[in-house]
């Protein structure tokens, strides 16, 4: 059933991608929490848990039933989940239509070093825009000031 889909490691995963499967074993389980969902208003359990596979470790969401079906140690596998981005980190979750699954073949050796859900982690570097000292841009066109304008956009 596993071999049907193709496999996603950690390392590959992107914000805001889809994964069709991700194999991975759970190394610890966070505190439970409760929390409040602002658009319905409804009550919810979470805990945040560190997963890894071979290529890397990233954070996982877990919402109200899947709590008491997961434990520390074994190995299990996501299918149609996603990643999301919540406050900086990067955390792989089950999503809506996903679903979680016993692994079949368990996941023995495990990279702790990378760590996928650090800040930035998935993102590539913003390339810095180089600044002319004379009135031009690097275009050759006039800047805003040179022409006379204001520097500041409010007036």
């Amino acid at each position: 059933m596993e071999a049907a889909h193709r496999r996603t490691l950690i390392a590959n995963l992107t914000p805001r991608s889809r994964v069709e499967l991700v194999q991975f074993k759970v190394l610890e389980m966070g505190d439970q929490k409760e929390v409040i969902v602002k658009k319905t208003g409804r009550m919810h359990r979470v805990v945040e848990s560190q997963v890894a596979d071979e290529s890397a470790r990233i954070l996982l969401t877990i919402w109200d039933n899947d709590i008491e079906s997961i434990e520390t140690g074994k190995s299990y596998v996501i299918r149609n989940g996603y990643v999301n981005e919540f406050s900086y980190r990067m955390r792989l979750t089950r999503g809506r239509f996903g679903e979680i699954l016993a692994s079949k073949s368990p996941v023995e050796t495990v990279n702790d070093s990378h760590d996928m859900s650090r800040p930035f982690a998935g993102k590539k570097p913003k390339k810095k825009r180089e600044r002319s000292d004379k009135g031009r841009t690097f275009r050759g066109t006039q800047r805003r000031e040179s022409r006379g304008y204001c520097s500041w956009k409010s007036f």
